[in-house]
């Protein structure tokens, strides 16, 4: 037990979790099958208690308000039809009706006050513990103490995921959980607790509720999946961030647009290999347990277009803004009679409005989750401009192709990548900044002060060497490699599996020596945690 309840954050590369995940492994195949569940609640229980390292208030806060508010949704439902059976006059059946779904909605935004406000008291808390220190109200000793009943693990994902959970049973997709251990299980399943991917109840319920029996082919292809991951973590990811950080965290400025430029290019990468490797790994370990959790990430980077880049990206989060978010702002009646009023006073334009103010407030909130400073803000805002330009212009680009002859061809797709990838890349300047002021510094070095030569001879003065970036070079062929092949439609894991003996078993000790020499024990290690377990 003292192995397990450490200090720090339980990550899927130490030695503590792969102890924990090989002792429930073998347990979960061992026990009953109508008892696996058990297995998987108290697995989550060890893992999320060592990964808080103190109390965890928060998760049992928003799980208790959600089984609560879950079960009285479900009452007044039942009730509702038993009520309505009985009266046979239809105006009265529509009054009553109204009043129930009124009482329903009541709770509901109690419900969504309460837990988005825990959300945002532990994200901004770093803001507001100093505040109240200045006014006198708490001691400086009390940051340790705040620090741990506030910072629950994984709260932007669970929060977000039992506020679909307590939408849902309203909405009647799904059926209340009756057992708080079950909804515990849904809220905290460790291998998706940190970073996601976001799960519906009703989906990672069935996963939970049907049989289990042990499948050799299966673990393999999970444990695949997470040494697919781990390379992607520690071979390229933390590799990157030794050049990034550096450029990132230089005090002195007057670092070259190029060198900038250049960090950028490697943070999208970083970003892209750090968040989608520990989702390899996720649902590695999943799979191992025959638990399949939904896909996060469809090689994002092959979008021809802003709209279908966030389709691939974080498949889930975005999935859930527009259901939760957007379809309950259109749906609403704020939203229909802003949509009327619109197209009454805007023929052409008015179709839109209803779409664009969804769109601006699902990616103000999605700038808002992500982080807590401006730059965030200002990111949301930027992508909510760019998604609501396209929508409003979506029927002029097919005018505009066909006036200037534009055929479709590998040559335009390019085109179309290449105008995503700039996009992306402006955005992700103010992610990583470290400030405001620094990003505006950024943006005035890649368009003033570019200094190519310059940045091309100084490529290796910022903290990865020659030998590190054809490490880092290699590393991206072989990703490279695999995404272009799954994006042909091929099963890669599927493809090493079936192959001969010798090639396959090179490919796995080619890989996990990789990992080990270049990124465990190589200049590429390190101990930071995964870049979305901040957000």
């Amino acid at each position: 037990m003292s192995i397990l309840l450490m200090e720090e954050p339980m990550q899927f590369l130490s030695a503590a979790f792969i102890i924990l995940w090989v002792i429930s492994f073998a347990l979960y195949y061992l026990v009953p099958v109508k008892r696996q569940w058990i297995i998987l609640a108290v697995a989550s229980g060890l893992f999320y208690v060592a990964g808080t390292g103190g109390i965890p208030i928060g998760i049992l806060l928003t799980g208790t308000g959600a089984y609560a508010g879950g079960l009285y949704l479900k009452r007044s439902l039942e009730t509702q039809k038993n009520v309505l059976s009985d009266i046979a006059d239809k105006e009265r059946k529509k009054i009553v009706k109204l009043g129930f779904e009124r009482r329903r909605r009541r709770v509901q935004i109690l419900y969504f006050v309460c837990s988005l406000g825990i959300l945002l008291c532990a994200k901004y808390m770093v803001v507001i513990l100093p505040c109240l220190q200045k006014l006198g109200l708490i001691t400086p000793r009390s940051d340790t103490f705040f620090g741990r009943i506030v910072m629950p693990l994984g709260i932007s994902f669970y929060t977000l995921t039992a506020i679909g959970y307590v939408v849902d049973v309203g909405r009647e997709q799904c059926r209340a959980q009756e057992n708080p251990v079950r909804l515990f299980l849904f809220l905290a399943y460790f291998p998706a607790i940190t970073q996601g991917p976001f799960n519906r109840y009703a989906k990672l319920q069935g996963e939970f509720e049907r049989e289990h029996v042990f499948d050799y082919e299966r673990m393999l292809f999970g444990v695949q999946r997470f040494v697919w991951g781990a390379f992607k973590k520690l071979v390229i990811a933390d590799r990157i961030n030794l050049f990034v950080g550096n450029v990132f965290g230089s005090a002195a400025g007057g670092v070259p647009g190029s060198i900038y430029a250049l960090a950028v290019v490697l943070y999208m990468l970083q970003l892209y290999a750090d968040f989608s490797g520990y989702m390899d790994m996720a649902l590695g370990i999943s799979e191992t347990f025959d638990i399949f959790l939904p896909e996060n990430f469809k090689r994002p980077y092959f979008s021809k277009s802003v709209a279908e880049f966030w389709r691939r990206w974080h498949i889930t989060l975005g999935t859930w803004f527009k259901d939760y978010v957007m379809f309950t702002f259109v749906m609403s009646k704020t939203g229909r009679k802003i949509g009327k009023a619109s197209k009454k006073k805007m023929p052409r334009m008015g179709k839109h409005v209803t779409g664009i103010i969804g769109t601006m407030l699902v990616w103000l909130l999605t700038g808002m989750w992500h982080g807590r400073t401006v730059n965030y803000i200002l990111w949301g805002v930027y992508y909510g401009v760019i998604m609501c330009i396209s929508l409003v212009l979506e029927q002029q680009y097919v005018i505009w192709r066909e006036r200037l002859h534009i055929k479709g061809g590998k040559g335009y797709s390019f085109f179309s990548m290449a105008r995503t990838w700039v996009i992306v890349f402006a955005a992700d300047v103010l992610i990583r900044a470290e400030s405001l002021s620094q990003a505006g510094e950024i943006y005035r070095a890649l368009l003033l002060d570019f200094r190519l030569m310059e940045g091309i001879l100084g490529v290796t003065d910022h903290g990865l060497g020659r030998y590190g970036f054809l490490l880092l070079a290699a590393a991206c062929i072989l990703w490279l490699a695999v995404s272009v092949w799954e994006e042909k439609g091929k099963d890669v894991r599927r493809m090493i599996t079936e192959s001969p003996m010798v090639l396959r078993w090179c490919c796995y000790y080619g890989v996990v020596l990789l990992l080990l020499i270049t990124g465990i024990y190589g200049g590429s290690y390190d101990t930071a945690a995964f870049l979305y377990q901040s957000f």
